[in-house]
């Protein structure tokens, strides 16, 4: 035997001891699908989660697995806890283990909470999402547990989640919220965190004399972190918005921010409109107290945005004069936010001028990844269908989802749940509605909008005009969307689209 026959048969050996080689995983007679990943199962658990980890997403979801034989019970674990999985794929490995371990479905996703990554921040949403849909009886009885991963665990996310699940299952706040306090800071800010990912906006309503209480308890990081719960709050919108600006108005650092955030998240038409014009002034003269060079912070930006959206309800020619004034002060830049369980950006289009620079920052607050691509315009269903076409890359650092076509204009990576990423670029010299949309697979038909490029935007604020809808061909009625009562997290009126 040669020199190099000799190093393959030692490669394949050492492989195969490792798992890295693997046979055919069947079930009686059966043949693994064609092309799937083959995981050889009957190993040990440390060489079965080897070969796992090794997968790509799309790969692990290829897998041959099936709920009624215990050994692809690791597989299904695997996908219950991967960052970026589908929620369906979730759904099917949750319905999986419970059949395998003749469990129930909380048990199984406080398991997958408790094991899903520290850094990841975006799983532990997506799994207390499918908790926090589960019957309030069936999170009651799992009652110790919740409140040893809501007091106890390492992972702000965790924490988050297990409060929340306490807050349905008690169908109130009230026991959460003694244990929460009973805890001081530790306990008030997680517990303030998970109003957010409560789903009923009744509890949300209830839950708002306290969580107004804390905005003034001393502890700014705890102050901070109620002004943010307040822009969850369903039912005492205006009543919000009156704290809020006065936060705008008087507090700094992370209190003003939160409080900026905050509004930001409260439906327009909730909005005390006698309230607008005083906020729209003191968000002018807060940019205007901010050094130049500070601008582009994240803060200001979000305070900039902030002041377009109440220059847009206080309508002419006072809107126009603040938008104008915030301008001049500031680089265009554009806030956007995504929905939570909704597939949709905050905005339904926004407008720039033509060959000035632009930065958009896109927030995602949603549970699954999203992305950001602007195409040239009538691009947006190619562009679409070809994203959604696309396999996810092997290499982390490419945009995934993205084709490379020259109607792609601009294009971000995707952004994960509580992530945000700044696109920065020179708008087009040509004026026109140019689509934006998110090209992970199966987004665009909901998630899409226009960035409208016009000749002049003082002549445009002076007589403004929305663009139309690419999909419907119907003018949009106002830029924002809003959040649909009842989802996760929402607490808004009905948008439309």
């Amino acid at each position: 035997m040669n020199r190099t026959k000799r190093n393959r048969v030692l490669c394949a050996a050492v492989a195969l001891a490792l798992g890295t080689f693997a046979a055919p995983v069947r079930a009686a007679d059966e043949e693994a699908p064609a092309g799937a990943p083959k995981i050889m199962l009957d190993k040990s658990p440390a060489v079965v989660a080897y070969q796992l980890k090794r997968l790509t997403n799309a790969q692990l979801a290829a897998v041959e697995r099936k709920a009624d034989h215990a050994k692809y019970k690791p597989v299904y674990q695997a996908i219950l806890v991967r960052k970026g999985m589908d929620k369906k794929l979730r759904e099917e490995a949750v319905e999986a283990l419970v059949a395998i371990d003749k469990s129930e479905p909380v048990a199984v996703l406080l398991a997958g909470i408790a094991k899903v990554d520290a850094e990841d921040k975006a799983t532990p949403r997506e799994l207390a999402s499918l908790l926090l849909a589960q019957k309030p009886a069936a999170l009651a009885a799992k009652g110790d547990e919740l409140r040893a991963l809501a007091t106890e665990s390492d992972s702000p996310a965790v924490k988050q989640a297990a409060w929340a699940a306490l807050i349905v299952g008690d169908n109130g706040h009230s026991k959460a919220w003694r244990l929460a306090t009973g805890r001081g800071a530790d306990g008030i800010k997680p517990m303030l965190a998970a109003v957010q990912l409560v789903p009923s906006a009744a509890l949300r309503k209830a839950m708002y004399d306290d969580v107004v209480a804390q905005t003034t308890c001393g502890d700014e990081s705890v102050e901070a972190a109620a002004l943010e719960a307040l822009g969850y709050v369903s039912g005492r919108e205006a009543d919000a918005f009156g704290v809020l600006a006065k936060a705008v108005s008087g507090a700094t650092g992370e209190k003003r921010a939160a409080a900026v955030r905050a509004i930001g998240r409260i439906p327009a038409s909730k909005w005390p409109k006698e309230q607008v014009e005083p906020l729209a002034q003191a968000v002018v003269k807060l940019v205007e107290s901010t050094p130049a060079e500070q601008r582009t912070t994240p803060e200001v930006v979000q305070a900039v945005q902030l002041g377009n959206d109440l220059a847009a309800v206080m309508g002419q020619p006072a809107g126009a004069a603040v938008r104008k004034r915030l301008r001049e002060l500031a680089v265009r830049v554009v806030l956007m936010r995504t929905l939570v369980e909704q597939m949709q950006y905050d905005l339904r289009y926004f407008t720039v001028q033509a060959g000035k620079p632009v930065q958009i920052v896109l927030q995602n607050d949603d549970n699954m990844p999203h992305n950001l691509v602007i195409t040239a315009p009538g691009g947006l269903a190619e562009i679409g269908t070809k994203g959604g076409s696309m396999p996810a890359p092997d290499d982390a650092k490419a945009k995934a989802y993205v084709p490379d076509d020259p109607k792609v204009l601009h294009a971000t990576h995707l952004v994960n749940n509580g992530e945000a990423i700044t696109l920065s670029f020179t708008a087009p010299d040509k004026p026109g509605n140019y689509p934006f949309l998110c090209t992970y697979p199966a987004h665009w038909v909901r998630m899409y909008g226009v960035m409208q490029v016009v000749a002049d935007l003082d002549a445009y604020d002076a007589n403004p005009t929305p663009p139309k809808d690419p999909m419907t061909r119907k003018p949009y009625d106002s830029p924002k969307n809003e959040v649909v009562e009842g989802a996760a997290g929402g607490h808004g009126v009905e948008h439309k689209h």
